[in-house]
């Protein structure tokens, strides 16, 4: 940084005392050096306000979706232009899930309740490879909206997690009427929900105001799949904060690139790279524990976390014999808002077994809290080190979680007020301001 500032001020480096050919050359020298140093002390002081982000995770941790809230929070949402270019993505991803769906029905033997729907099916499987825009017409969606009346396609969706489907299917194959109207303009929960993959590194910047004076956020959302996050390394420099999500939900699939690994198990074991990572020493770590609300979903099915941990019981502890302090059971129930269409805050469950699924729900949160905290505090060793760590590695940074549920405004809104002060607070103490 100095180098280049003396370079651009046309200043060379060697201000010893037989550099100097005048008087005159050692009082220019002087002068430009004070110029340096104000140029520097502006940079620093521009750069100090400007507080690099970095979202990192696995692949469908969340983290667009995290992005698309802070637009809607700190930029004024989507312009009418942007939302209707998104209907198109929004009818790929019915299509898309469809299709996926009456494949798993082939794989899992699952037939059709209705065999008139059978030259539905087909048609849309024809179409499936069709990548032309054109192709997704209305007959087509009328076609997938019947299938979804489907009690086989029905039955098919309950098994989800046995095959890669994403998260937003239901929602949009559920108001999928709306989305045929000629008149529809997607609403901020719809693009929210809709699913686009991210390949690159993407850019959002904003300003907010802290102690009455304006403090910009570049935040940088870097792709989770395997094959993208060797580009992780290139935006590693000059960075505030990380957010880190993990989709705490995940516990019951495996990854889209490899079908033969859990995608929890692949969350941890990131997380526990970007916690050591010696280029990322310094740097402090916020926790997402995301997609609370479909983690309360699979527990309301019966979809249970120990599944996973008894086949790995050298990584987790015994789940059934978890007993979460009460503590903690106030400050899960405390921070959970569950999202409802437009992300409304609603009561956490419903229904005659609303505590029994509550208790699991808050069990299980808690739990898989507990997993990240023993990485944190060097308990759990998922991927030795090369080298023995020493004792004050984590001095310089902390980590601190928050349970999230991404599509919901309300709850990522509290989750980045209480975030901001923090990492503020981190950066000015990285520079020795405070």
């Amino acid at each position: 940084m100095l180098e280049e500032t003396m370079a651009c001020l046309g200043c060379g480096y060697n201000n010893g005392p037989d550099f100097y050919n005048s008087a005159e050359e050692e009082k220019i020298a002087r002068t430009r050096n004070k110029q340096i140093c104000k140029a520097l002390k502006e940079y620093r002081r521009q750069d100090l306000r400007k507080l690099k982000l970095l979202l990192l995770g696995t692949g469908e941790s969340g983290k667009s979706t995290i992005t698309k809230q802070m637009r809607i929070i700190h930029i004024n949402g989507f312009e009418t232009r942007e939302r209707i270019e998104k209907i198109l993505d929004i009818r790929r991803n019915i299509k898309e899930s469809m299709v996926v769906i009456l494949c798993a029905m082939h794989e899992l033997g699952i037939p059709l309740e209705h065999a008139q729907n059978s030259h539905r099916m087909e048609r849309l499987l024809q179409a499936a490879d069709t990548q032309d825009p054109a192709s997704i017409t209305d007959d087509l969606l009328e076609d997938i909206e019947t299938l979804w009346r489907d009690s086989g396609v029905q039955e098919c969706f309950s098994r989800s997690y046995e095959y890669q489907l994403i998260d937003s299917a239901k929602y949009f194959l559920d108001k999928l009427h709306e989305i045929r109207q000629p008149d529809y303009i997607p609403s901020d929960q719809d693009i929210l929900r809709c699913r686009v993959l991210t390949t690159g590194i993407q850019f959002i910047e904003f300003d907010v105001h802290d102690a009455g004076h304006p403090v910009s956020f570049c935040v940088y959302d870097v792709g989770g799949q395997r094959g993208v996050r060797r580009k992780w390394i290139q935006i590693f420099d000059s960075v505030a904060a990380i957010l880190f999500l993990a989709d705490v939900s995940s516990y019951d699939q495996t990854l889209r690139e490899d079908n033969e690994k859990n995608r929890f198990l692949e969350a941890l074991e990131i997380f526990e790279q970007v916690w050591k990572n010696r280029f990322l020493r310094s740097v402090s770590i916020l926790l997402f524990m995301n997609k609370i609300d479909i983690l309360a979903e699979k527990v309301q099915r019966g979809r249970c976390i120990s599944a996973l941990t008894d086949r790995h019981p050298d990584i987790f502890p015994n789940f059934e014999t978890f007993t979460p302090s009460s503590a903690e059971k106030c400050e899960f129930t405390g921070s959970y808002q569950r999202a409802e269409g437009d992300g409304r805050k609603r009561r956490m469950s419903r229904g005659s077994k609303s505590s029994e699924t509550n208790s699991d729900l808050v069990k299980t949160a808690v739990y898989i809290k507990h997993i990240f905290m023993k990485i944190v505090k060097g308990e759990l060793e998922l991927t030795p080190t090369a080298e023995k760590l020493s004792k004050d590695w984590h001095q310089t940074h902390v980590c601190e979680y928050f349970y999230t549920c991404a599509v919901d405004t309300n709850n990522v809104q509290h989750v980045l007020d209480g975030c901001r002060t923090l990492i503020i607070r981190k950066h000015l103490e990285r520079f020795g301001i405070i």
